[in-house]
């Protein structure tokens, strides 16, 4: 990933929510308009959730916005650290979206299995030259250790090019994790990238800084549509735009 990829510098995590809110409402409308319906992938973390909890109060045609999710953790859909669970909570209850058009990742006992099923629904978005879903949105938080969606660092998942979604243990987490695959995130029209904090200082850095070493798991998208960082100043406060 390049350096010249275009972010965004806000005064604080709030600023930063409501342009994310803004730019996603922007994005759904013109998907409608050209293709009649909205899809995107979610992400977990607590800087999408407020996004989610802002876009309550957003109008939107929800009949033609479908919900699918970036990764999720293996627990049950009603689990405390469930991405699903998060997202209904803080957005899915309090919309009028048809429950038709929410699309989780169903944990299954058998992971595979999971896998296997989430692959069947990803059949339900368009698909790109290349094959794979083209999400008209995908959202991403980044971890301090440059993690994006259950892509982390050192991770067997980081070298899969020959399926959409895969299953992938973490061993710093001693947990097992369902994501989508590099192919996919590159094939989107829009990347959203919500980074906040000062534990993220390192990371925004790396990317806008130097490409000698590519760390993170962050540096090694290739998007082929547009990809977009909304930062905050903490997590921007080495780039030399922040000063």
């Amino acid at each position: 990933m390049k350096s010249q990829q275009p972010y965004q510098v806000y005064f604080d995590r709030e600023q930063l929510f409501h342009a994310a809110v803004q730019r996603w409402v922007e994005l759904a409308n013109e998907s409608i308009r050209a293709r009649n319906s909205f899809h995107v992938a979610l992400a977990g973390g607590s800087t999408p959730k407020r996004v989610y909890q802002l876009l309550q109060r957003e109008s939107l045609d929800w009949d033609r916005i479908h919900l699918y999710w970036g990764d999720e953790r293996d627990v049950p859909a009603d689990h405390p650290d469930s991405n699903y669970r998060m997202v209904r909570e803080a957005l899915i209850d309090h919309i009028p979206i048809p429950e038709a058009n929410v699309h989780p990742i169903h944990v299954q006992p058998d992971i595979e299995t999971t896998v296997e099923e989430y692959r069947q629904v990803l059949e339900n978005v368009h698909r790109g030259a290349n094959g794979y879903p083209c999400f008209d949105l995908i959202m991403l938080g980044v971890g301090d250790d440059g993690h994006i969606a259950s892509l982390f660092p050192e991770s067997s998942a980081l070298s899969v090019t020959d399926t959409p979604v895969v299953s992938v243990y973490v061993e710093k987490l001693n947990s097992w994790r369902v994501t989508l695959t590099y192919p996919v995130l590159n094939t989107a029209r829009y990347l959203m990238l919500l980074v906040s904090g000062e534990a993220k200082t390192p990371v925004v850095a790396r990317v806008f800084g130097s490409e000698a070493e590519r760390k993170y798991p962050v540096q090694k998208l290739a998007p082929q549509g547009r990809i977009e960082w909304y930062l905050d100043r903490s997590a921007a406060s080495e780039l030399p735009e922040s000063t």
